[in-house]
């Protein structure tokens, strides 16, 4: 080897070295907060705060490897008490958990913002939010059951506050989850890349208008979608008997 290239060499050396330590040194510091959540003596201490650990150890976060952090700040980098849990309630203030959780779902933060909802939650602090409908840790399927009696609260014959809106949320949530069926099926068994970009472009557009709650609209592009993906489907299931 040429010496022109040897301190080359050792400078990659060097930092490829600097990066696999970093990157061992912030899985280290990531696991500092499960190590003292997942022991048994703070189950018995803080159980809420340890199931909801457990929430975390089995929801898309977790899989993913979303660390504690990255949603609640605070100084993974240490073991001490105060310093590790500075400011971990800040980001997951009520009126602040769209800001937190947009930083990912940035579509459907973008979407969110534009309701109604978004601006009552601006003005009073106490509108509903991601986490009213999803959960903190909540899997990728919404129960449309629950999401009905969640809407109830604030919608109904009572307050006189659009009491359609729980049936109508059911309703088209019902429809959605029934799309998602399809567009895995679709996705997996479709021969044909560029109508599964379509599907996957007009539900993208369809959980925008859903964001919004622009039910109107939901309604139309869910109707629209649902026929598509029906012919999607029965053509793949024709191109699997072939």
């Amino acid at each position: 080897m040429s010496s022109m290239y040897r301190p080359r060499v050792r400078i990659l050396v060097l930092i490829v070295g600097l990066c696999v330590g970093m990157l061992g040194a912030s899985a280290s510091w990531a696991e500092l907060c499960e190590e003292c959540h997942a022991r048994p003596e703070f189950k018995i201490q803080h159980k809420k705060l340890f199931d909801y650990y457990l929430d975390y150890q089995n929801s898309v976060h977790g899989a993913v490897g979303i660390a504690c952090v990255d949603c609640h700040g605070g100084d993974p980098g240490t073991e001490d008490l105060d310093r590790a849990h500075a400011g971990v309630m800040q980001k997951v203030r009520f009126d602040r958990i769209p800001d937190t959780c947009g930083a990912c779902h940035e579509d459907q933060y973008e979407a969110f913002v534009s309701s109604q909802h978004y601006r009552i939650l601006s003005d009073r602090g106490t509108a509903p939010n991601c986490v009213t409908c999803h959960g903190a840790m909540e899997m990728d399927f919404i129960f449309a059951g629950r999401v009905k009696t969640t809407c109830q609260f604030c919608h109904n014959p009572q307050t006189d506050t659009n009491p359609n809106v729980p049936s109508e949320a059911e309703y088209i949530l019902n429809k959605i989850n029934i799309i998602k069926g399809y567009k895995s099926f679709v996705a997996l068994h479709s021969g044909d890349p560029d109508q599964v970009n379509t599907i996957e472009e007009s539900y993208a557009r369809l959980t925008g208008y859903w964001h919004r709650f622009d039910f109107e609209q939901v309604a139309v592009e869910t109707d629209q979608l649902l026929e598509i993906l029906r012919t999607a489907k029965a053509e793949a299931m024709r191109a699997k008997r072939r």
